[in-house]
């Protein structure tokens, strides 16, 4: 199970989604982003926490996906 540590210096435990991921800050400062998938309402949910507190959300619609993913995608390979 994944550690981050909270801004008090403590070190805290927390689960991965069930239908997801969750993705570390480079700055390793507590900072998590937690994509996850809810098939039911037809999103992805992105989070973002600080330690074990979610300090907001994004709902984006699956249908939005791709245009993510091809974002992400471009960025990447121009980041080369």
């Amino acid at each position: 199970m994944p550690t981050v540590t909270e801004p008090s210096g403590a070190m805290v435990a927390f689960p991965l989604p069930p239908h997801g991921r969750a993705f570390e800050d480079v700055r390793r400062d507590g900072r998590i982003l937690r994509v996850t998938w809810h098939a039911d309402d037809d999103v992805v949910v992105l989070s973002l926490w600080r330690g074990s507190r979610c300090t907001g959300t994004f709902r984006l619609p699956v249908d939005a996906v791709p245009d993510l993913v091809a974002t992400l995608s471009r960025g990447a390979i121009g980041a080369r």
